[in-house]
């Protein structure tokens, strides 16, 4: 899925972000970036292809663990959601916002596991952004997959 517009490794991906998120920020809104969100998963971008696809990795912490030892579900959706949002911001060239978000969970995954996440723009439109995204565990299996509307947030002209 690459092309010569690709962007790899995690400081480049993430350097693009903030520099798009910076650009359109309201006056006097301070900036976390990266989101607390995104550090506490500890996630790590790896591939970006405009307005087509990102791809990340995050090892599961057992502090995302549940009550049986695996890593509970909404974590994970939080994991998708992490992966969405700067996939659809990328894509819009502006703010956006998830007004959808369905998971759907195959396998257990435990702490300790690492995932790759992949997020693909299935419809990019003016108000809204369509994107689906699979997470993989060890072996490269398939642990769960989700799909999301996004709503592109309009941004008043000077």
């Amino acid at each position: 899925m690459s092309d010569d517009a690709t962007v790899r490794g995690h400081d480049e991906i993430q350097e693009l972000t903030f520099e798009l998120f910076r650009g359109v920020a309201p006056p006097g809104v301070t900036l976390a970036l990266p989101p607390p969100s995104v550090k506490v998963f500890d996630i790590r971008y790896e591939e970006y292809v405009p307005a087509r696809s990102l791809t990340a990795v995050v090892r599961v912490s057992p502090q995302h663990a549940n009550a049986v030892g695996l890593l509970q579900g909404g974590f994970l959706s939080a994991m998708f959601d992490n992966l969405i949002g700067p996939l659809s911001y990328l894509t819009a060239r502006g703010p956006t916002t998830t007004l959808e978000l369905s998971t759907h969970f195959l396998r257990a995954v435990v702490p300790g596991d690492e995932l790759r996440l992949i997020a693909e723009v299935r419809k990019a439109g003016r108000t809204a952004i369509y994107i689906a995204a699979e997470a993989y565990g060890g072996g490269g299996k398939l642990v769960a997959t989700a799909m999301s509307t996004v709503h592109v947030i309009a941004m008043p002209t000077p």
